[in-house]
């Protein structure tokens, strides 16, 4: 049942990069607060399916809903606090300052929900979602925890279908075509801040989603699960994965997750120093990604936007890509490389 946990929570963190990559990879906007999304979602999905509190127990709400029913409010609750925080920092702001803006909010959250006792019960934090499902299904402990399994790698596939989807659609490549150059795509009619926008609130709905399983994956949900540590970790999956890449992110998780989280828990540690296995893990983690950065910047699977473009060493684009990405950010096919190089040489002669 080890290995079985440890790929059912792979599997619920490869759907959260699928989310993060499309604000991240897509986009371009590097979010700090977006672990604090996965964070509400879980805080809802307790209050609204585990009934009242017993003092001195205090959290909001306190609705006995179906777990089907409490997930899809979780996720609507997280989506209208991701439409508050994308409003305001994406709408002028970008690279350090976007990155800033969300870091701030993520800590005003987190303080507020640690410090504030009735809204989640401060530092302890909710608990008790009994496991859904194992009593009508009629299922033995181990048997439910490969049923959540099952289900959880049927949601990772269905929202790998969806995101592989609009990664290959006119709206994808339009968002890349901002990320790209945002003065090129908004000379072609874009309107930047909206299309940057809707890509972060579907980015937050998969956060919220992914609360909502984490909540039942582990019964409990408390500040100190809510760690910048990781956030970390999934930005390393996507790197490693390659940005922009859907089955890239996913094989990026799990490379993280089995590979350096799991596999490293098996590294020796002095007895004076327990801390030392932990330590070394992040170590190894961040050496991975400076690895990564150096000798291959996109990954293992190179982002494949759908776009015909002639790219030159590093992966960059050559020149004539903006006429390219605003071509496909109105949804227009775009020529072949050999067909614009030959319309270059026409004009030249």
């Amino acid at each position: 049942m080890y290995w079985v946990s440890v790929f059912t929570e792979a599997g619920i963190f490869a759907i959260l990069a699928l989310g993060l990559d499309m604000v991240w990879g897509w986009s371009g906007d590097f979010d700090l607060a977006f672990y604090g999304y996965l964070a509400i979602g879980s805080y809802m999905t307790f209050v609204l399916s585990i009934g009242k509190p017993t003092p001195p127990v205090e959290y909001i709400i306190g609705w006995h809903l179906p777990v089907l029913i409490a997930i899809p409010l979780a996720v609507v609750v997280v989506v209208g606090l991701a439409a508050v925080v994308g409003a305001i920092a994406l709408r002028n702001l970008r690279g350090i300052y976007f990155a800033v803006t969300t870091l701030g909010a993520v800590s005003a959250l987190y303080l507020l929900v640690e410090n504030y006792t009735p809204l989640f019960d401060g530092y302890n934090g909710v608990y008790g979602l009994i496991n859904p499902g194992q009593s009508a299904l009629n299922l033995t402990y181990n048997g439910y925890r490969i049923f959540f399994l099952v289900i959880v790698l049927v949601l990772l596939f269905l929202s790998y279908l969806l995101v592989q989807r609009l990664s290959r659609s006119p709206f994808g490549r339009m968002v890349r075509s901002v990320r790209e150059d945002e003065r090129a795509a908004a000379a072609y009619g874009r309107q930047v801040f909206f299309t940057k926008y809707r890509a972060y609130l579907f980015g937050a709905a998969l956060a919220g989603l992914t609360g909502g399983l984490f909540a039942i994956f582990i019964s409990a949900f408390n500040p100190s699960a809510w760690t910048p540590q990781e956030l970390l970790l999934i930005y390393a999956a996507i790197l490693i994965g390659g940005r922009g890449n859907p089955r890239g992110v996913i094989l990026g998780v799990f490379v993280v997750y089995i590979g350096f989280i799991e596999l490293t828990r098996y590294l020796p540690s002095p007895a004076s120093r327990p801390d030392f296995g932990p330590a070394l893990r992040q170590v190894l983690i961040g050496l991975l990604i400076i690895l990564m950065l150096r000798f291959r910047p996109e990954g293992v699977f190179r982002e494949r936007p759908g776009l015909d473009t002639e790219r030159g060493p590093a992966g960059r684009p050559r020149p004539g890509w903006v006429e390219a990405l605003a071509t496909a950010a109105k949804g227009t096919a775009v020529p072949p490389a050999s067909q614009r190089a030959a319309a270059r040489r026409r004009a030249g002669e």
